[in-house]
Order: structure tokens, then C-alpha cells, then sequence
């Protein structure tokens, strides 16, 4: 989102508010401190160990309260979270234009990514204008029952945030963690991983982690850097499995721009994650994605994305390939967006808002 709220900050008519809460606090400190961005709100609603159910319930509470005190001609929500749900269907409780940011997007498995394929469909029938980042992702929409003139196709706003951070990273690279930096800077092969889903905690994320293990023991040539998540769920096993291996180099979760470099400099990817399908495109990277199904299909037809998901002896078979390439990158052109996504979505609301 944080394009869009840049892009709402030039405009003549409207003024962005931003409203977080709470969730990831120190990530989202780091990430919103890349793009100079305050959040106007801070509803501060985590709580350890909190349920769907009771994260919901607070939400709705505090949404309620916060849009009434901000009044605002519009919602944007981005994405599938439950934060976004919640966000869209208070919006529409309270009869306020909702805007969906990267909408569409579709797995066809409401229990992968859980829960975040409910909460995108909810999120859709609440909200007033859908912003498609692709054609797949409208032809779904269109599908479901939408309007053809509430869907308005953007492209991806994080390839937005990615060709913006890029350029800050080529004038003045991120100083990394210092055993990634010493990798980085000794040019080291290296695999980037990364994993949080909730569908993969468990015995996905132990079957993930002897992959890895297996990995590192064959190409001890090689480094693995991976950013563990903080949720303890992924944390406390990943650290339990990998922690004592040589050339397999646990970090803390990485601000964007660290981030981007370390996904420049990368072999490849061993990835769960949704924006990482989207951006590996324009660095001309592979990724093997930790899942059964995504809503970001795109990728996968374009030949960067590989669906291996959390069986240990595919995950192992599918890296070997890609290690015994000469080269693993792909010029495969971004199926996700030429970076004016923010604009678009900006000039659509300039419009549609003051014609409300």
C-alpha cells in the first residue's frame, strides 16, 4: 500500500490516512520507515496467542470507533488478511466506497492460503471498486458476479514499491545483518528462503526445514540465508532445526529495501510468500514455492514460480534442478505490472470521488 499512500499524498483533492494495527509491529516499523511513511492510527490490537475469531471481534470494534472519528469519502483495504476482511465489511456496515487493492486474486481452495481465500471473497462482496492487478484476477471477478465497471485492472502495486526501493538500493545498498553482508559482499552462492504461512505450520514447516537441512549438508559450497519470522510457530522450529548448521544463516526479518537486496543478489528462492511470486519476476528469479496452490497463477505460467510444496524429497528434487543450471535467472518479463499501479488507482478515485 505504501505506493498508494505516496501517490495520494500528491494529489490535489484527496488526503491518505493511514491506519494500522499493531500487527508485526517491528516489521511494519521497519517497512513503513523505508517509505517515510506515519500511520495516522494505531489501533494496537494484538495479543499473544490471539484467535481468528478474537482478532475479528476487536477489529470490528475498533474499526467501527476509528471510522467514525476519521470520517472518511473511502476505504482501501490491500490484499487477503484478516485485517482487510474485517476493514472492507466494517466499511460497508458503516455504507462507506470501499476500494479493494490487489483484488481478484483467486486459489480455488478455500482451505490454501487459509484463511486468506475467504477473506479475499469477503473482502470483494463489500467493496465498491475492485482493483485487479491482472486479467486473470478481473476474469475472476467477473465471474463471482461483479460489474465489469467496478473493476478497474491496475497492475500489482508492489511492483510499484519494488522498482522504487530498487533504485534506492543500487545508489546506496542496505547494510545487512553481518554474517549476510559478509556473503553478500564476498559473492557466495546463496539460497533466499522464507516461510510463514499458517496452512504450513507444523509438520510443513518441519518437512521444509529437513529440505533445507538436506540442501545445505550436500552444497556446504553454498549459503542459505533465511529471514525467520517471528511468529514463534515458525521461529522456534526453524532455529530447533537449522540453528547449528555451518552454512545456513538465520537472520531477523529483514526491512524492504535489506530485503529486495538480498533477493537481487540470491541464486534462488525457497518461498511461501505471495508478494515474492510478484517481485522475483522483474529480478529475473526463480522461485520454488512452498505451497499447494496459489492465487497468483501468472507466475507459474510464466515459468518463474514452481508449486512444489512441503514434501522434503520434491522440494530437494526441484532445488537440485535449478542448482545444476548454469544460470538459474529468467528474463521472463513481470507478469505482474509495470509499476504505475499507484497512479492508476489514484486517478480512479480522484474521478469516482468527486463524482460521488
Amino acid at each position: 500500500m505504501a505506493p498508494v499512500v505516496l501517490q495520494l499524498q500528491k494529489s490535489r483533492t484527496l488526503r491518505p490516512v493511514v491506519c494500522a494495527t499493531g500487527q508485526h509491529r517491528e516489521m511494519l516499523a521497519s517497512a513503513l520507515e523505508d517509505f517515510g511513511i506515519v500511520p495516522d492510527a494505531d489501533l494496537a490490537l494484538m495479543t499473544p496467542g490471539q484467535t481468528l475469531n478474537g482478532l475479528a471481534g476487536r477489529l470490528f470494534l475498533s474499526m467501527e470507533k476509528t471510522f467514525s472519528e476519521f470520517d472518511p469519502a473511502c476505504l482501501l483495504v490491500q490484499g487477503d488478511t484478516t485485517t482487510a476482511m474485517i476493514g472492507a465489511v466494517s466499511g460497508f456496515y458503516q455504507r462507506i466506497p470501499v476500494g479493494h487493492v490487489e483484488a481478484g486474486l483467486r486459489s480455488h481452495d478455500m482451505t490454501a492460503p487459509y484463511p486468506e481465500e475467504f477473506n479475499r471473497r469477503a473482502a470483494a462482496l463489500a467493496a465498491s471498486w475492485h482493483f485487479a492487478p491482472t486479467q486473470g484476477a478481473k476474469d475472476n471477478l467477473l465471474r463471482e458476479g461483479i460489474a465489469p465497471e467496478q473493476v478497474l485492472i491496475t497492475g500489482n502495486t508492489i511492483v510499484d514499491a519494488l522498482m522504487r526501493m530498487r533504485r534506492h538500493i543500487l545508489a546506496a545498498p542496505p547494510r545487512l545483518p553481518e554474517e549476510a553482508e559478509r556473503i553478500v559482499r564476498a559473492g557466495t552462492p546463496y539460497v533466499l528462503i522464507t516461510g510463514h504461512r499458517r496452512e504450513n505450520f507444523g509438520q510443513g514447516m518441519e518437512s521444509l526445514c529437513e529440505a533445507i537441512r538436506i540442501l545445505a549438508e550436500r552444497h556446504r559450497d553454498h549459503a542459505f540465508i533465511y529471514p525467520v519470522h517471528l511468529n514463534p510457530l515458525v521461529h522456534d522450529v526453524v532455529h530447533a532445526r537449522l540453528g547449528g548448521l555451518s552454512n545456513v544463516v538465520l537472520i531477523p526479518p529483514c526491512g524492504y529495501t535489506p530485503f529486495l537486496r538480498l533477493l537481487d543478489s540470491s541464486l534462488f528462492i525457497i518461498s511461501d510468500s505471495g508478494g515474492i511470486q510478484e517481485e522475483a519476476p522483474s529480478f529475473g528469479k526463480q522461485v520454488l514455492v512452498t505451497r499447494e496452490v496459489t492465487e497468483r497463477p501468472e507466475g507459474v505460467e510464466a515459468g518463474v514460480c514452481h508449486l512444489v510444496g512441503t514434501d522434503t524429497q520434491t522440494i530437494i528434487d526441484r532445488a537440485e534442478a535449478l542448482f545444476a543450471m548454469r544460470d538459474a535467472k529468467t528474463s521472463v518479463p513481470n507478469p505482474y505490472g509495470d509499476g504505475k499501479a499507484a497512479e492508476r488507482i489514484v486517478a480512479f478515485l480522484e474521478e469516482n470521488l468527486e463524482t460521488a
